[in-house]
């Protein structure tokens, strides 16, 4: 059975052929392997169209970056709440992931962290378990 509302993952680094890309990209055909439909974006700049887009989704995958945090901690923390607040407000319970490094997730605040269903360590787990994990908190 396909599910017909998408997961959608947001990754700068989506299409791109670096580490970080390909991982997004084997997460991706993974949870397709479960079969999830999955959608890909590169950016979330417009906090208020895709906060409309939730009630198409089935979850929301938002990759976080070190460097983004190293560099510019303070606003990316900012737009990260505004997407969250956004979303939550709109609805309060679809599944909310963030993906990144293991040393990222240390960064987040805690009130941003109690909106989430999970923070997905990037190469921690293999792709596959962690797409049994978002299918389950999909449905």
């Amino acid at each position: 059975m396909r599910f017909h509302f998408p997961v959608i993952i947001i990754d700068e680094d989506f299409r791109s052929e670096n580490a970080s890309g390909l991982g997004i990209r084997a997460l991706a055909e993974a949870m397709e392997k479960e079969g999830l439909e999955v959608l890909g974006v590169t950016s979330y700049g417009d906090l208020a169209s895709f906060a409309q887009q939730q009630s198409r989704a089935s979850a929301f995958i938002l990759s976080v970056d070190d460097e983004e945090l190293a560099n510019e901690e303070e606003e990316t923390l900012a737009e990260l709440r505004a997407f969250v607040t956004e979303i939550r407000n709109r609805n309060s319970e679809i599944p909310l992931f963030l993906h990144g490094e293991t040393r990222t997730s240390r960064h987040i605040p805690n009130d941003v962290l109690r909106e989430l269903h999970g923070f997905i360590h990037m190469y921690e787990d293999t792709p596959e378990f962690i797409a049994r994990n978002v299918k389950r908190e999909a449905k």
